[in-house]
């Protein structure tokens, strides 16, 4: 039991506003002979230096009360071993004093600390740049709306939601066309491609996709980076993204894939549905089930279970943090700040962090609150963020 727990027991016991439930719970807290030995113990040891009237400050039932309210309105206990009712009533007069200064002082440390940095940065915003099949770069931002182009009988648009579409005009145009969509470091964007797919691009991604699937077998898309993909179904014609080393088949689902190149491993999470995964070097297949994640390192397929909120935190809008190292931490922070990380100390990369927070504030928020653990130290400069050691 925590002591959150003890304590919000202890609360609405004094206060006459605990349930049935509680109330047994409260019962068992006290005279369980599981907590016999505790309070006994914590009883030969303080039992001198207490005295019934200190009772009053705690505003604890007396011992006829507290007999009384065990007597009439919790259900009875027999236990092997019992307590005076005085001496529970002190035992927990103690524990809710002991949990009081434990609260205080975690308060205390948990006071957010003055950090101050000279320089900040904003975090990353939705934009990219697409190709279109003759070579035409289009940058797309948060200022262009509306109509964007045209490629072989499809028209591309940009919504009111900041989402690229792809809106096949001409579904006999027999034309197959390449389109790019890329994001660099501080950019994001989302896509619905010309199947009804919808894909969120992560900072420093690239999604090839045809502008048009009509007649295909598949439908064949290349990622770079990192993508979220929520897929229409349609069994007649398979969805498949190939990355470096490794295909993900699907017939209709939500799934996310991180590639990038500079990671010692491909991670595809699936969230929905089922996908197929094919390690395209030495043919090995494994079929993932909703919460799980299939990792492919040095030519090694791997499955296990994972938390899928903490994998799609960053298309959600925030940075989820599950006690992982700081370069892998600060990877992903410098795709999305478009910053550099320089390490004043190697043995820092062994340092772990766990937390979340919106990944659209300024960099010094988030560091402030990495900051406010024993992890490391942060400075500014310009582009980049100098880690040092806090001893």
């Amino acid at each position: 039991m925590t002591n959150e727990r003890i304590s919000h027991l202890l609360k609405v016991y004094q206060n006459h506003t605990a349930t049935s439930q509680e109330k047994e719970e409260f019962t068992n807290l006290l005279i369980d002979a599981n907590n016999a030995d505790f309070f006994e113990d914590m009883l030969d040891e303080q039992w001198m230096n207490i005295k019934e009237e200190d009772l009053k400050h705690f505003d604890f039932p007396t011992q006829a009360e507290l007999l009384r309210r065990i007597q009439n309105e919790m259900h009875p206990v027999t236990k092997p071993k019992k307590l005076s009712f005085i001496k529970i009533a002190v035992a927990a007069a103690i524990l809710l004093c002991t949990l009081s200064i434990g609260f205080y002082f975690v308060k205390q440390l948990n006071q957010p600390k003055e950090i101050y940095f000279a320089n900040d940065i904003a975090p990353g915003k939705n934009g990219a740049t697409l190709t279109l099949s003759n070579g035409k770069k289009i940058a797309i931002n948060d200022a262009l709306s509306g109509n964007i182009a045209s490629d072989a009988g499809v028209k591309i648009f940009k919504n009111e939601k900041g989402q690229i579409i792809y809106q096949v005009v001409d579904q006999q145009n027999g034309t197959s066309t390449y389109n790019t969509l890329s994001t660099t470091r501080g950019e994001q964007t989302e896509v619905l491609l010309p199947d009804g797919t919808l894909v969120f691009l992560n900072a420093q991604s690239s999604l090839n996709f045809p502008t048009n699937f009509h007649g295909a077998k598949e439908r064949k898309v290349a990622l770079i980076g990192e993508g979220y993909f929520e897929v229409t179904k349609n069994k007649h014609q398979p969805f498949i993204v190939a990355s470096n080393h490794q295909e993900v088949k699907v017939l209709g689902t939500t799934f996310n894939i991180s590639a990038y190149a500079d990671e010692p491993q491909i991670t595809t999470t699936l969230l929905e549905g089922s996908v197929n995964i094919t390690n395209t070097d030495s043919q090995q297949s494994k079929v993932l089930a909703p919460g799980q994640q299939a990792s492919l390192s040095a030519s090694k397929l791997e499955v296990k279970a994972v938390e899928t909120d903490d994998v799609v935190a960053w298309k959600n809008g925030y940075f989820m943090f599950n006690n992982e190292t700081l370069p892998t931490i600060l990877k992903r922070v410098s795709k999305w700040y478009d910053v550099d990380i320089i390490y004043k100390d190697d043995s820092m990369k062994n340092k772990t962090f766990f937390g979340s927070i919106g990944r659209y504030k300024n960099i010094s928020e988030l560091l402030k609150v990495m900051q406010e653990t024993d992890v490391a130290n942060f400075e500014i400069k310009g582009r980049q963020v100098i880690v040092s050691s806090k001893n």
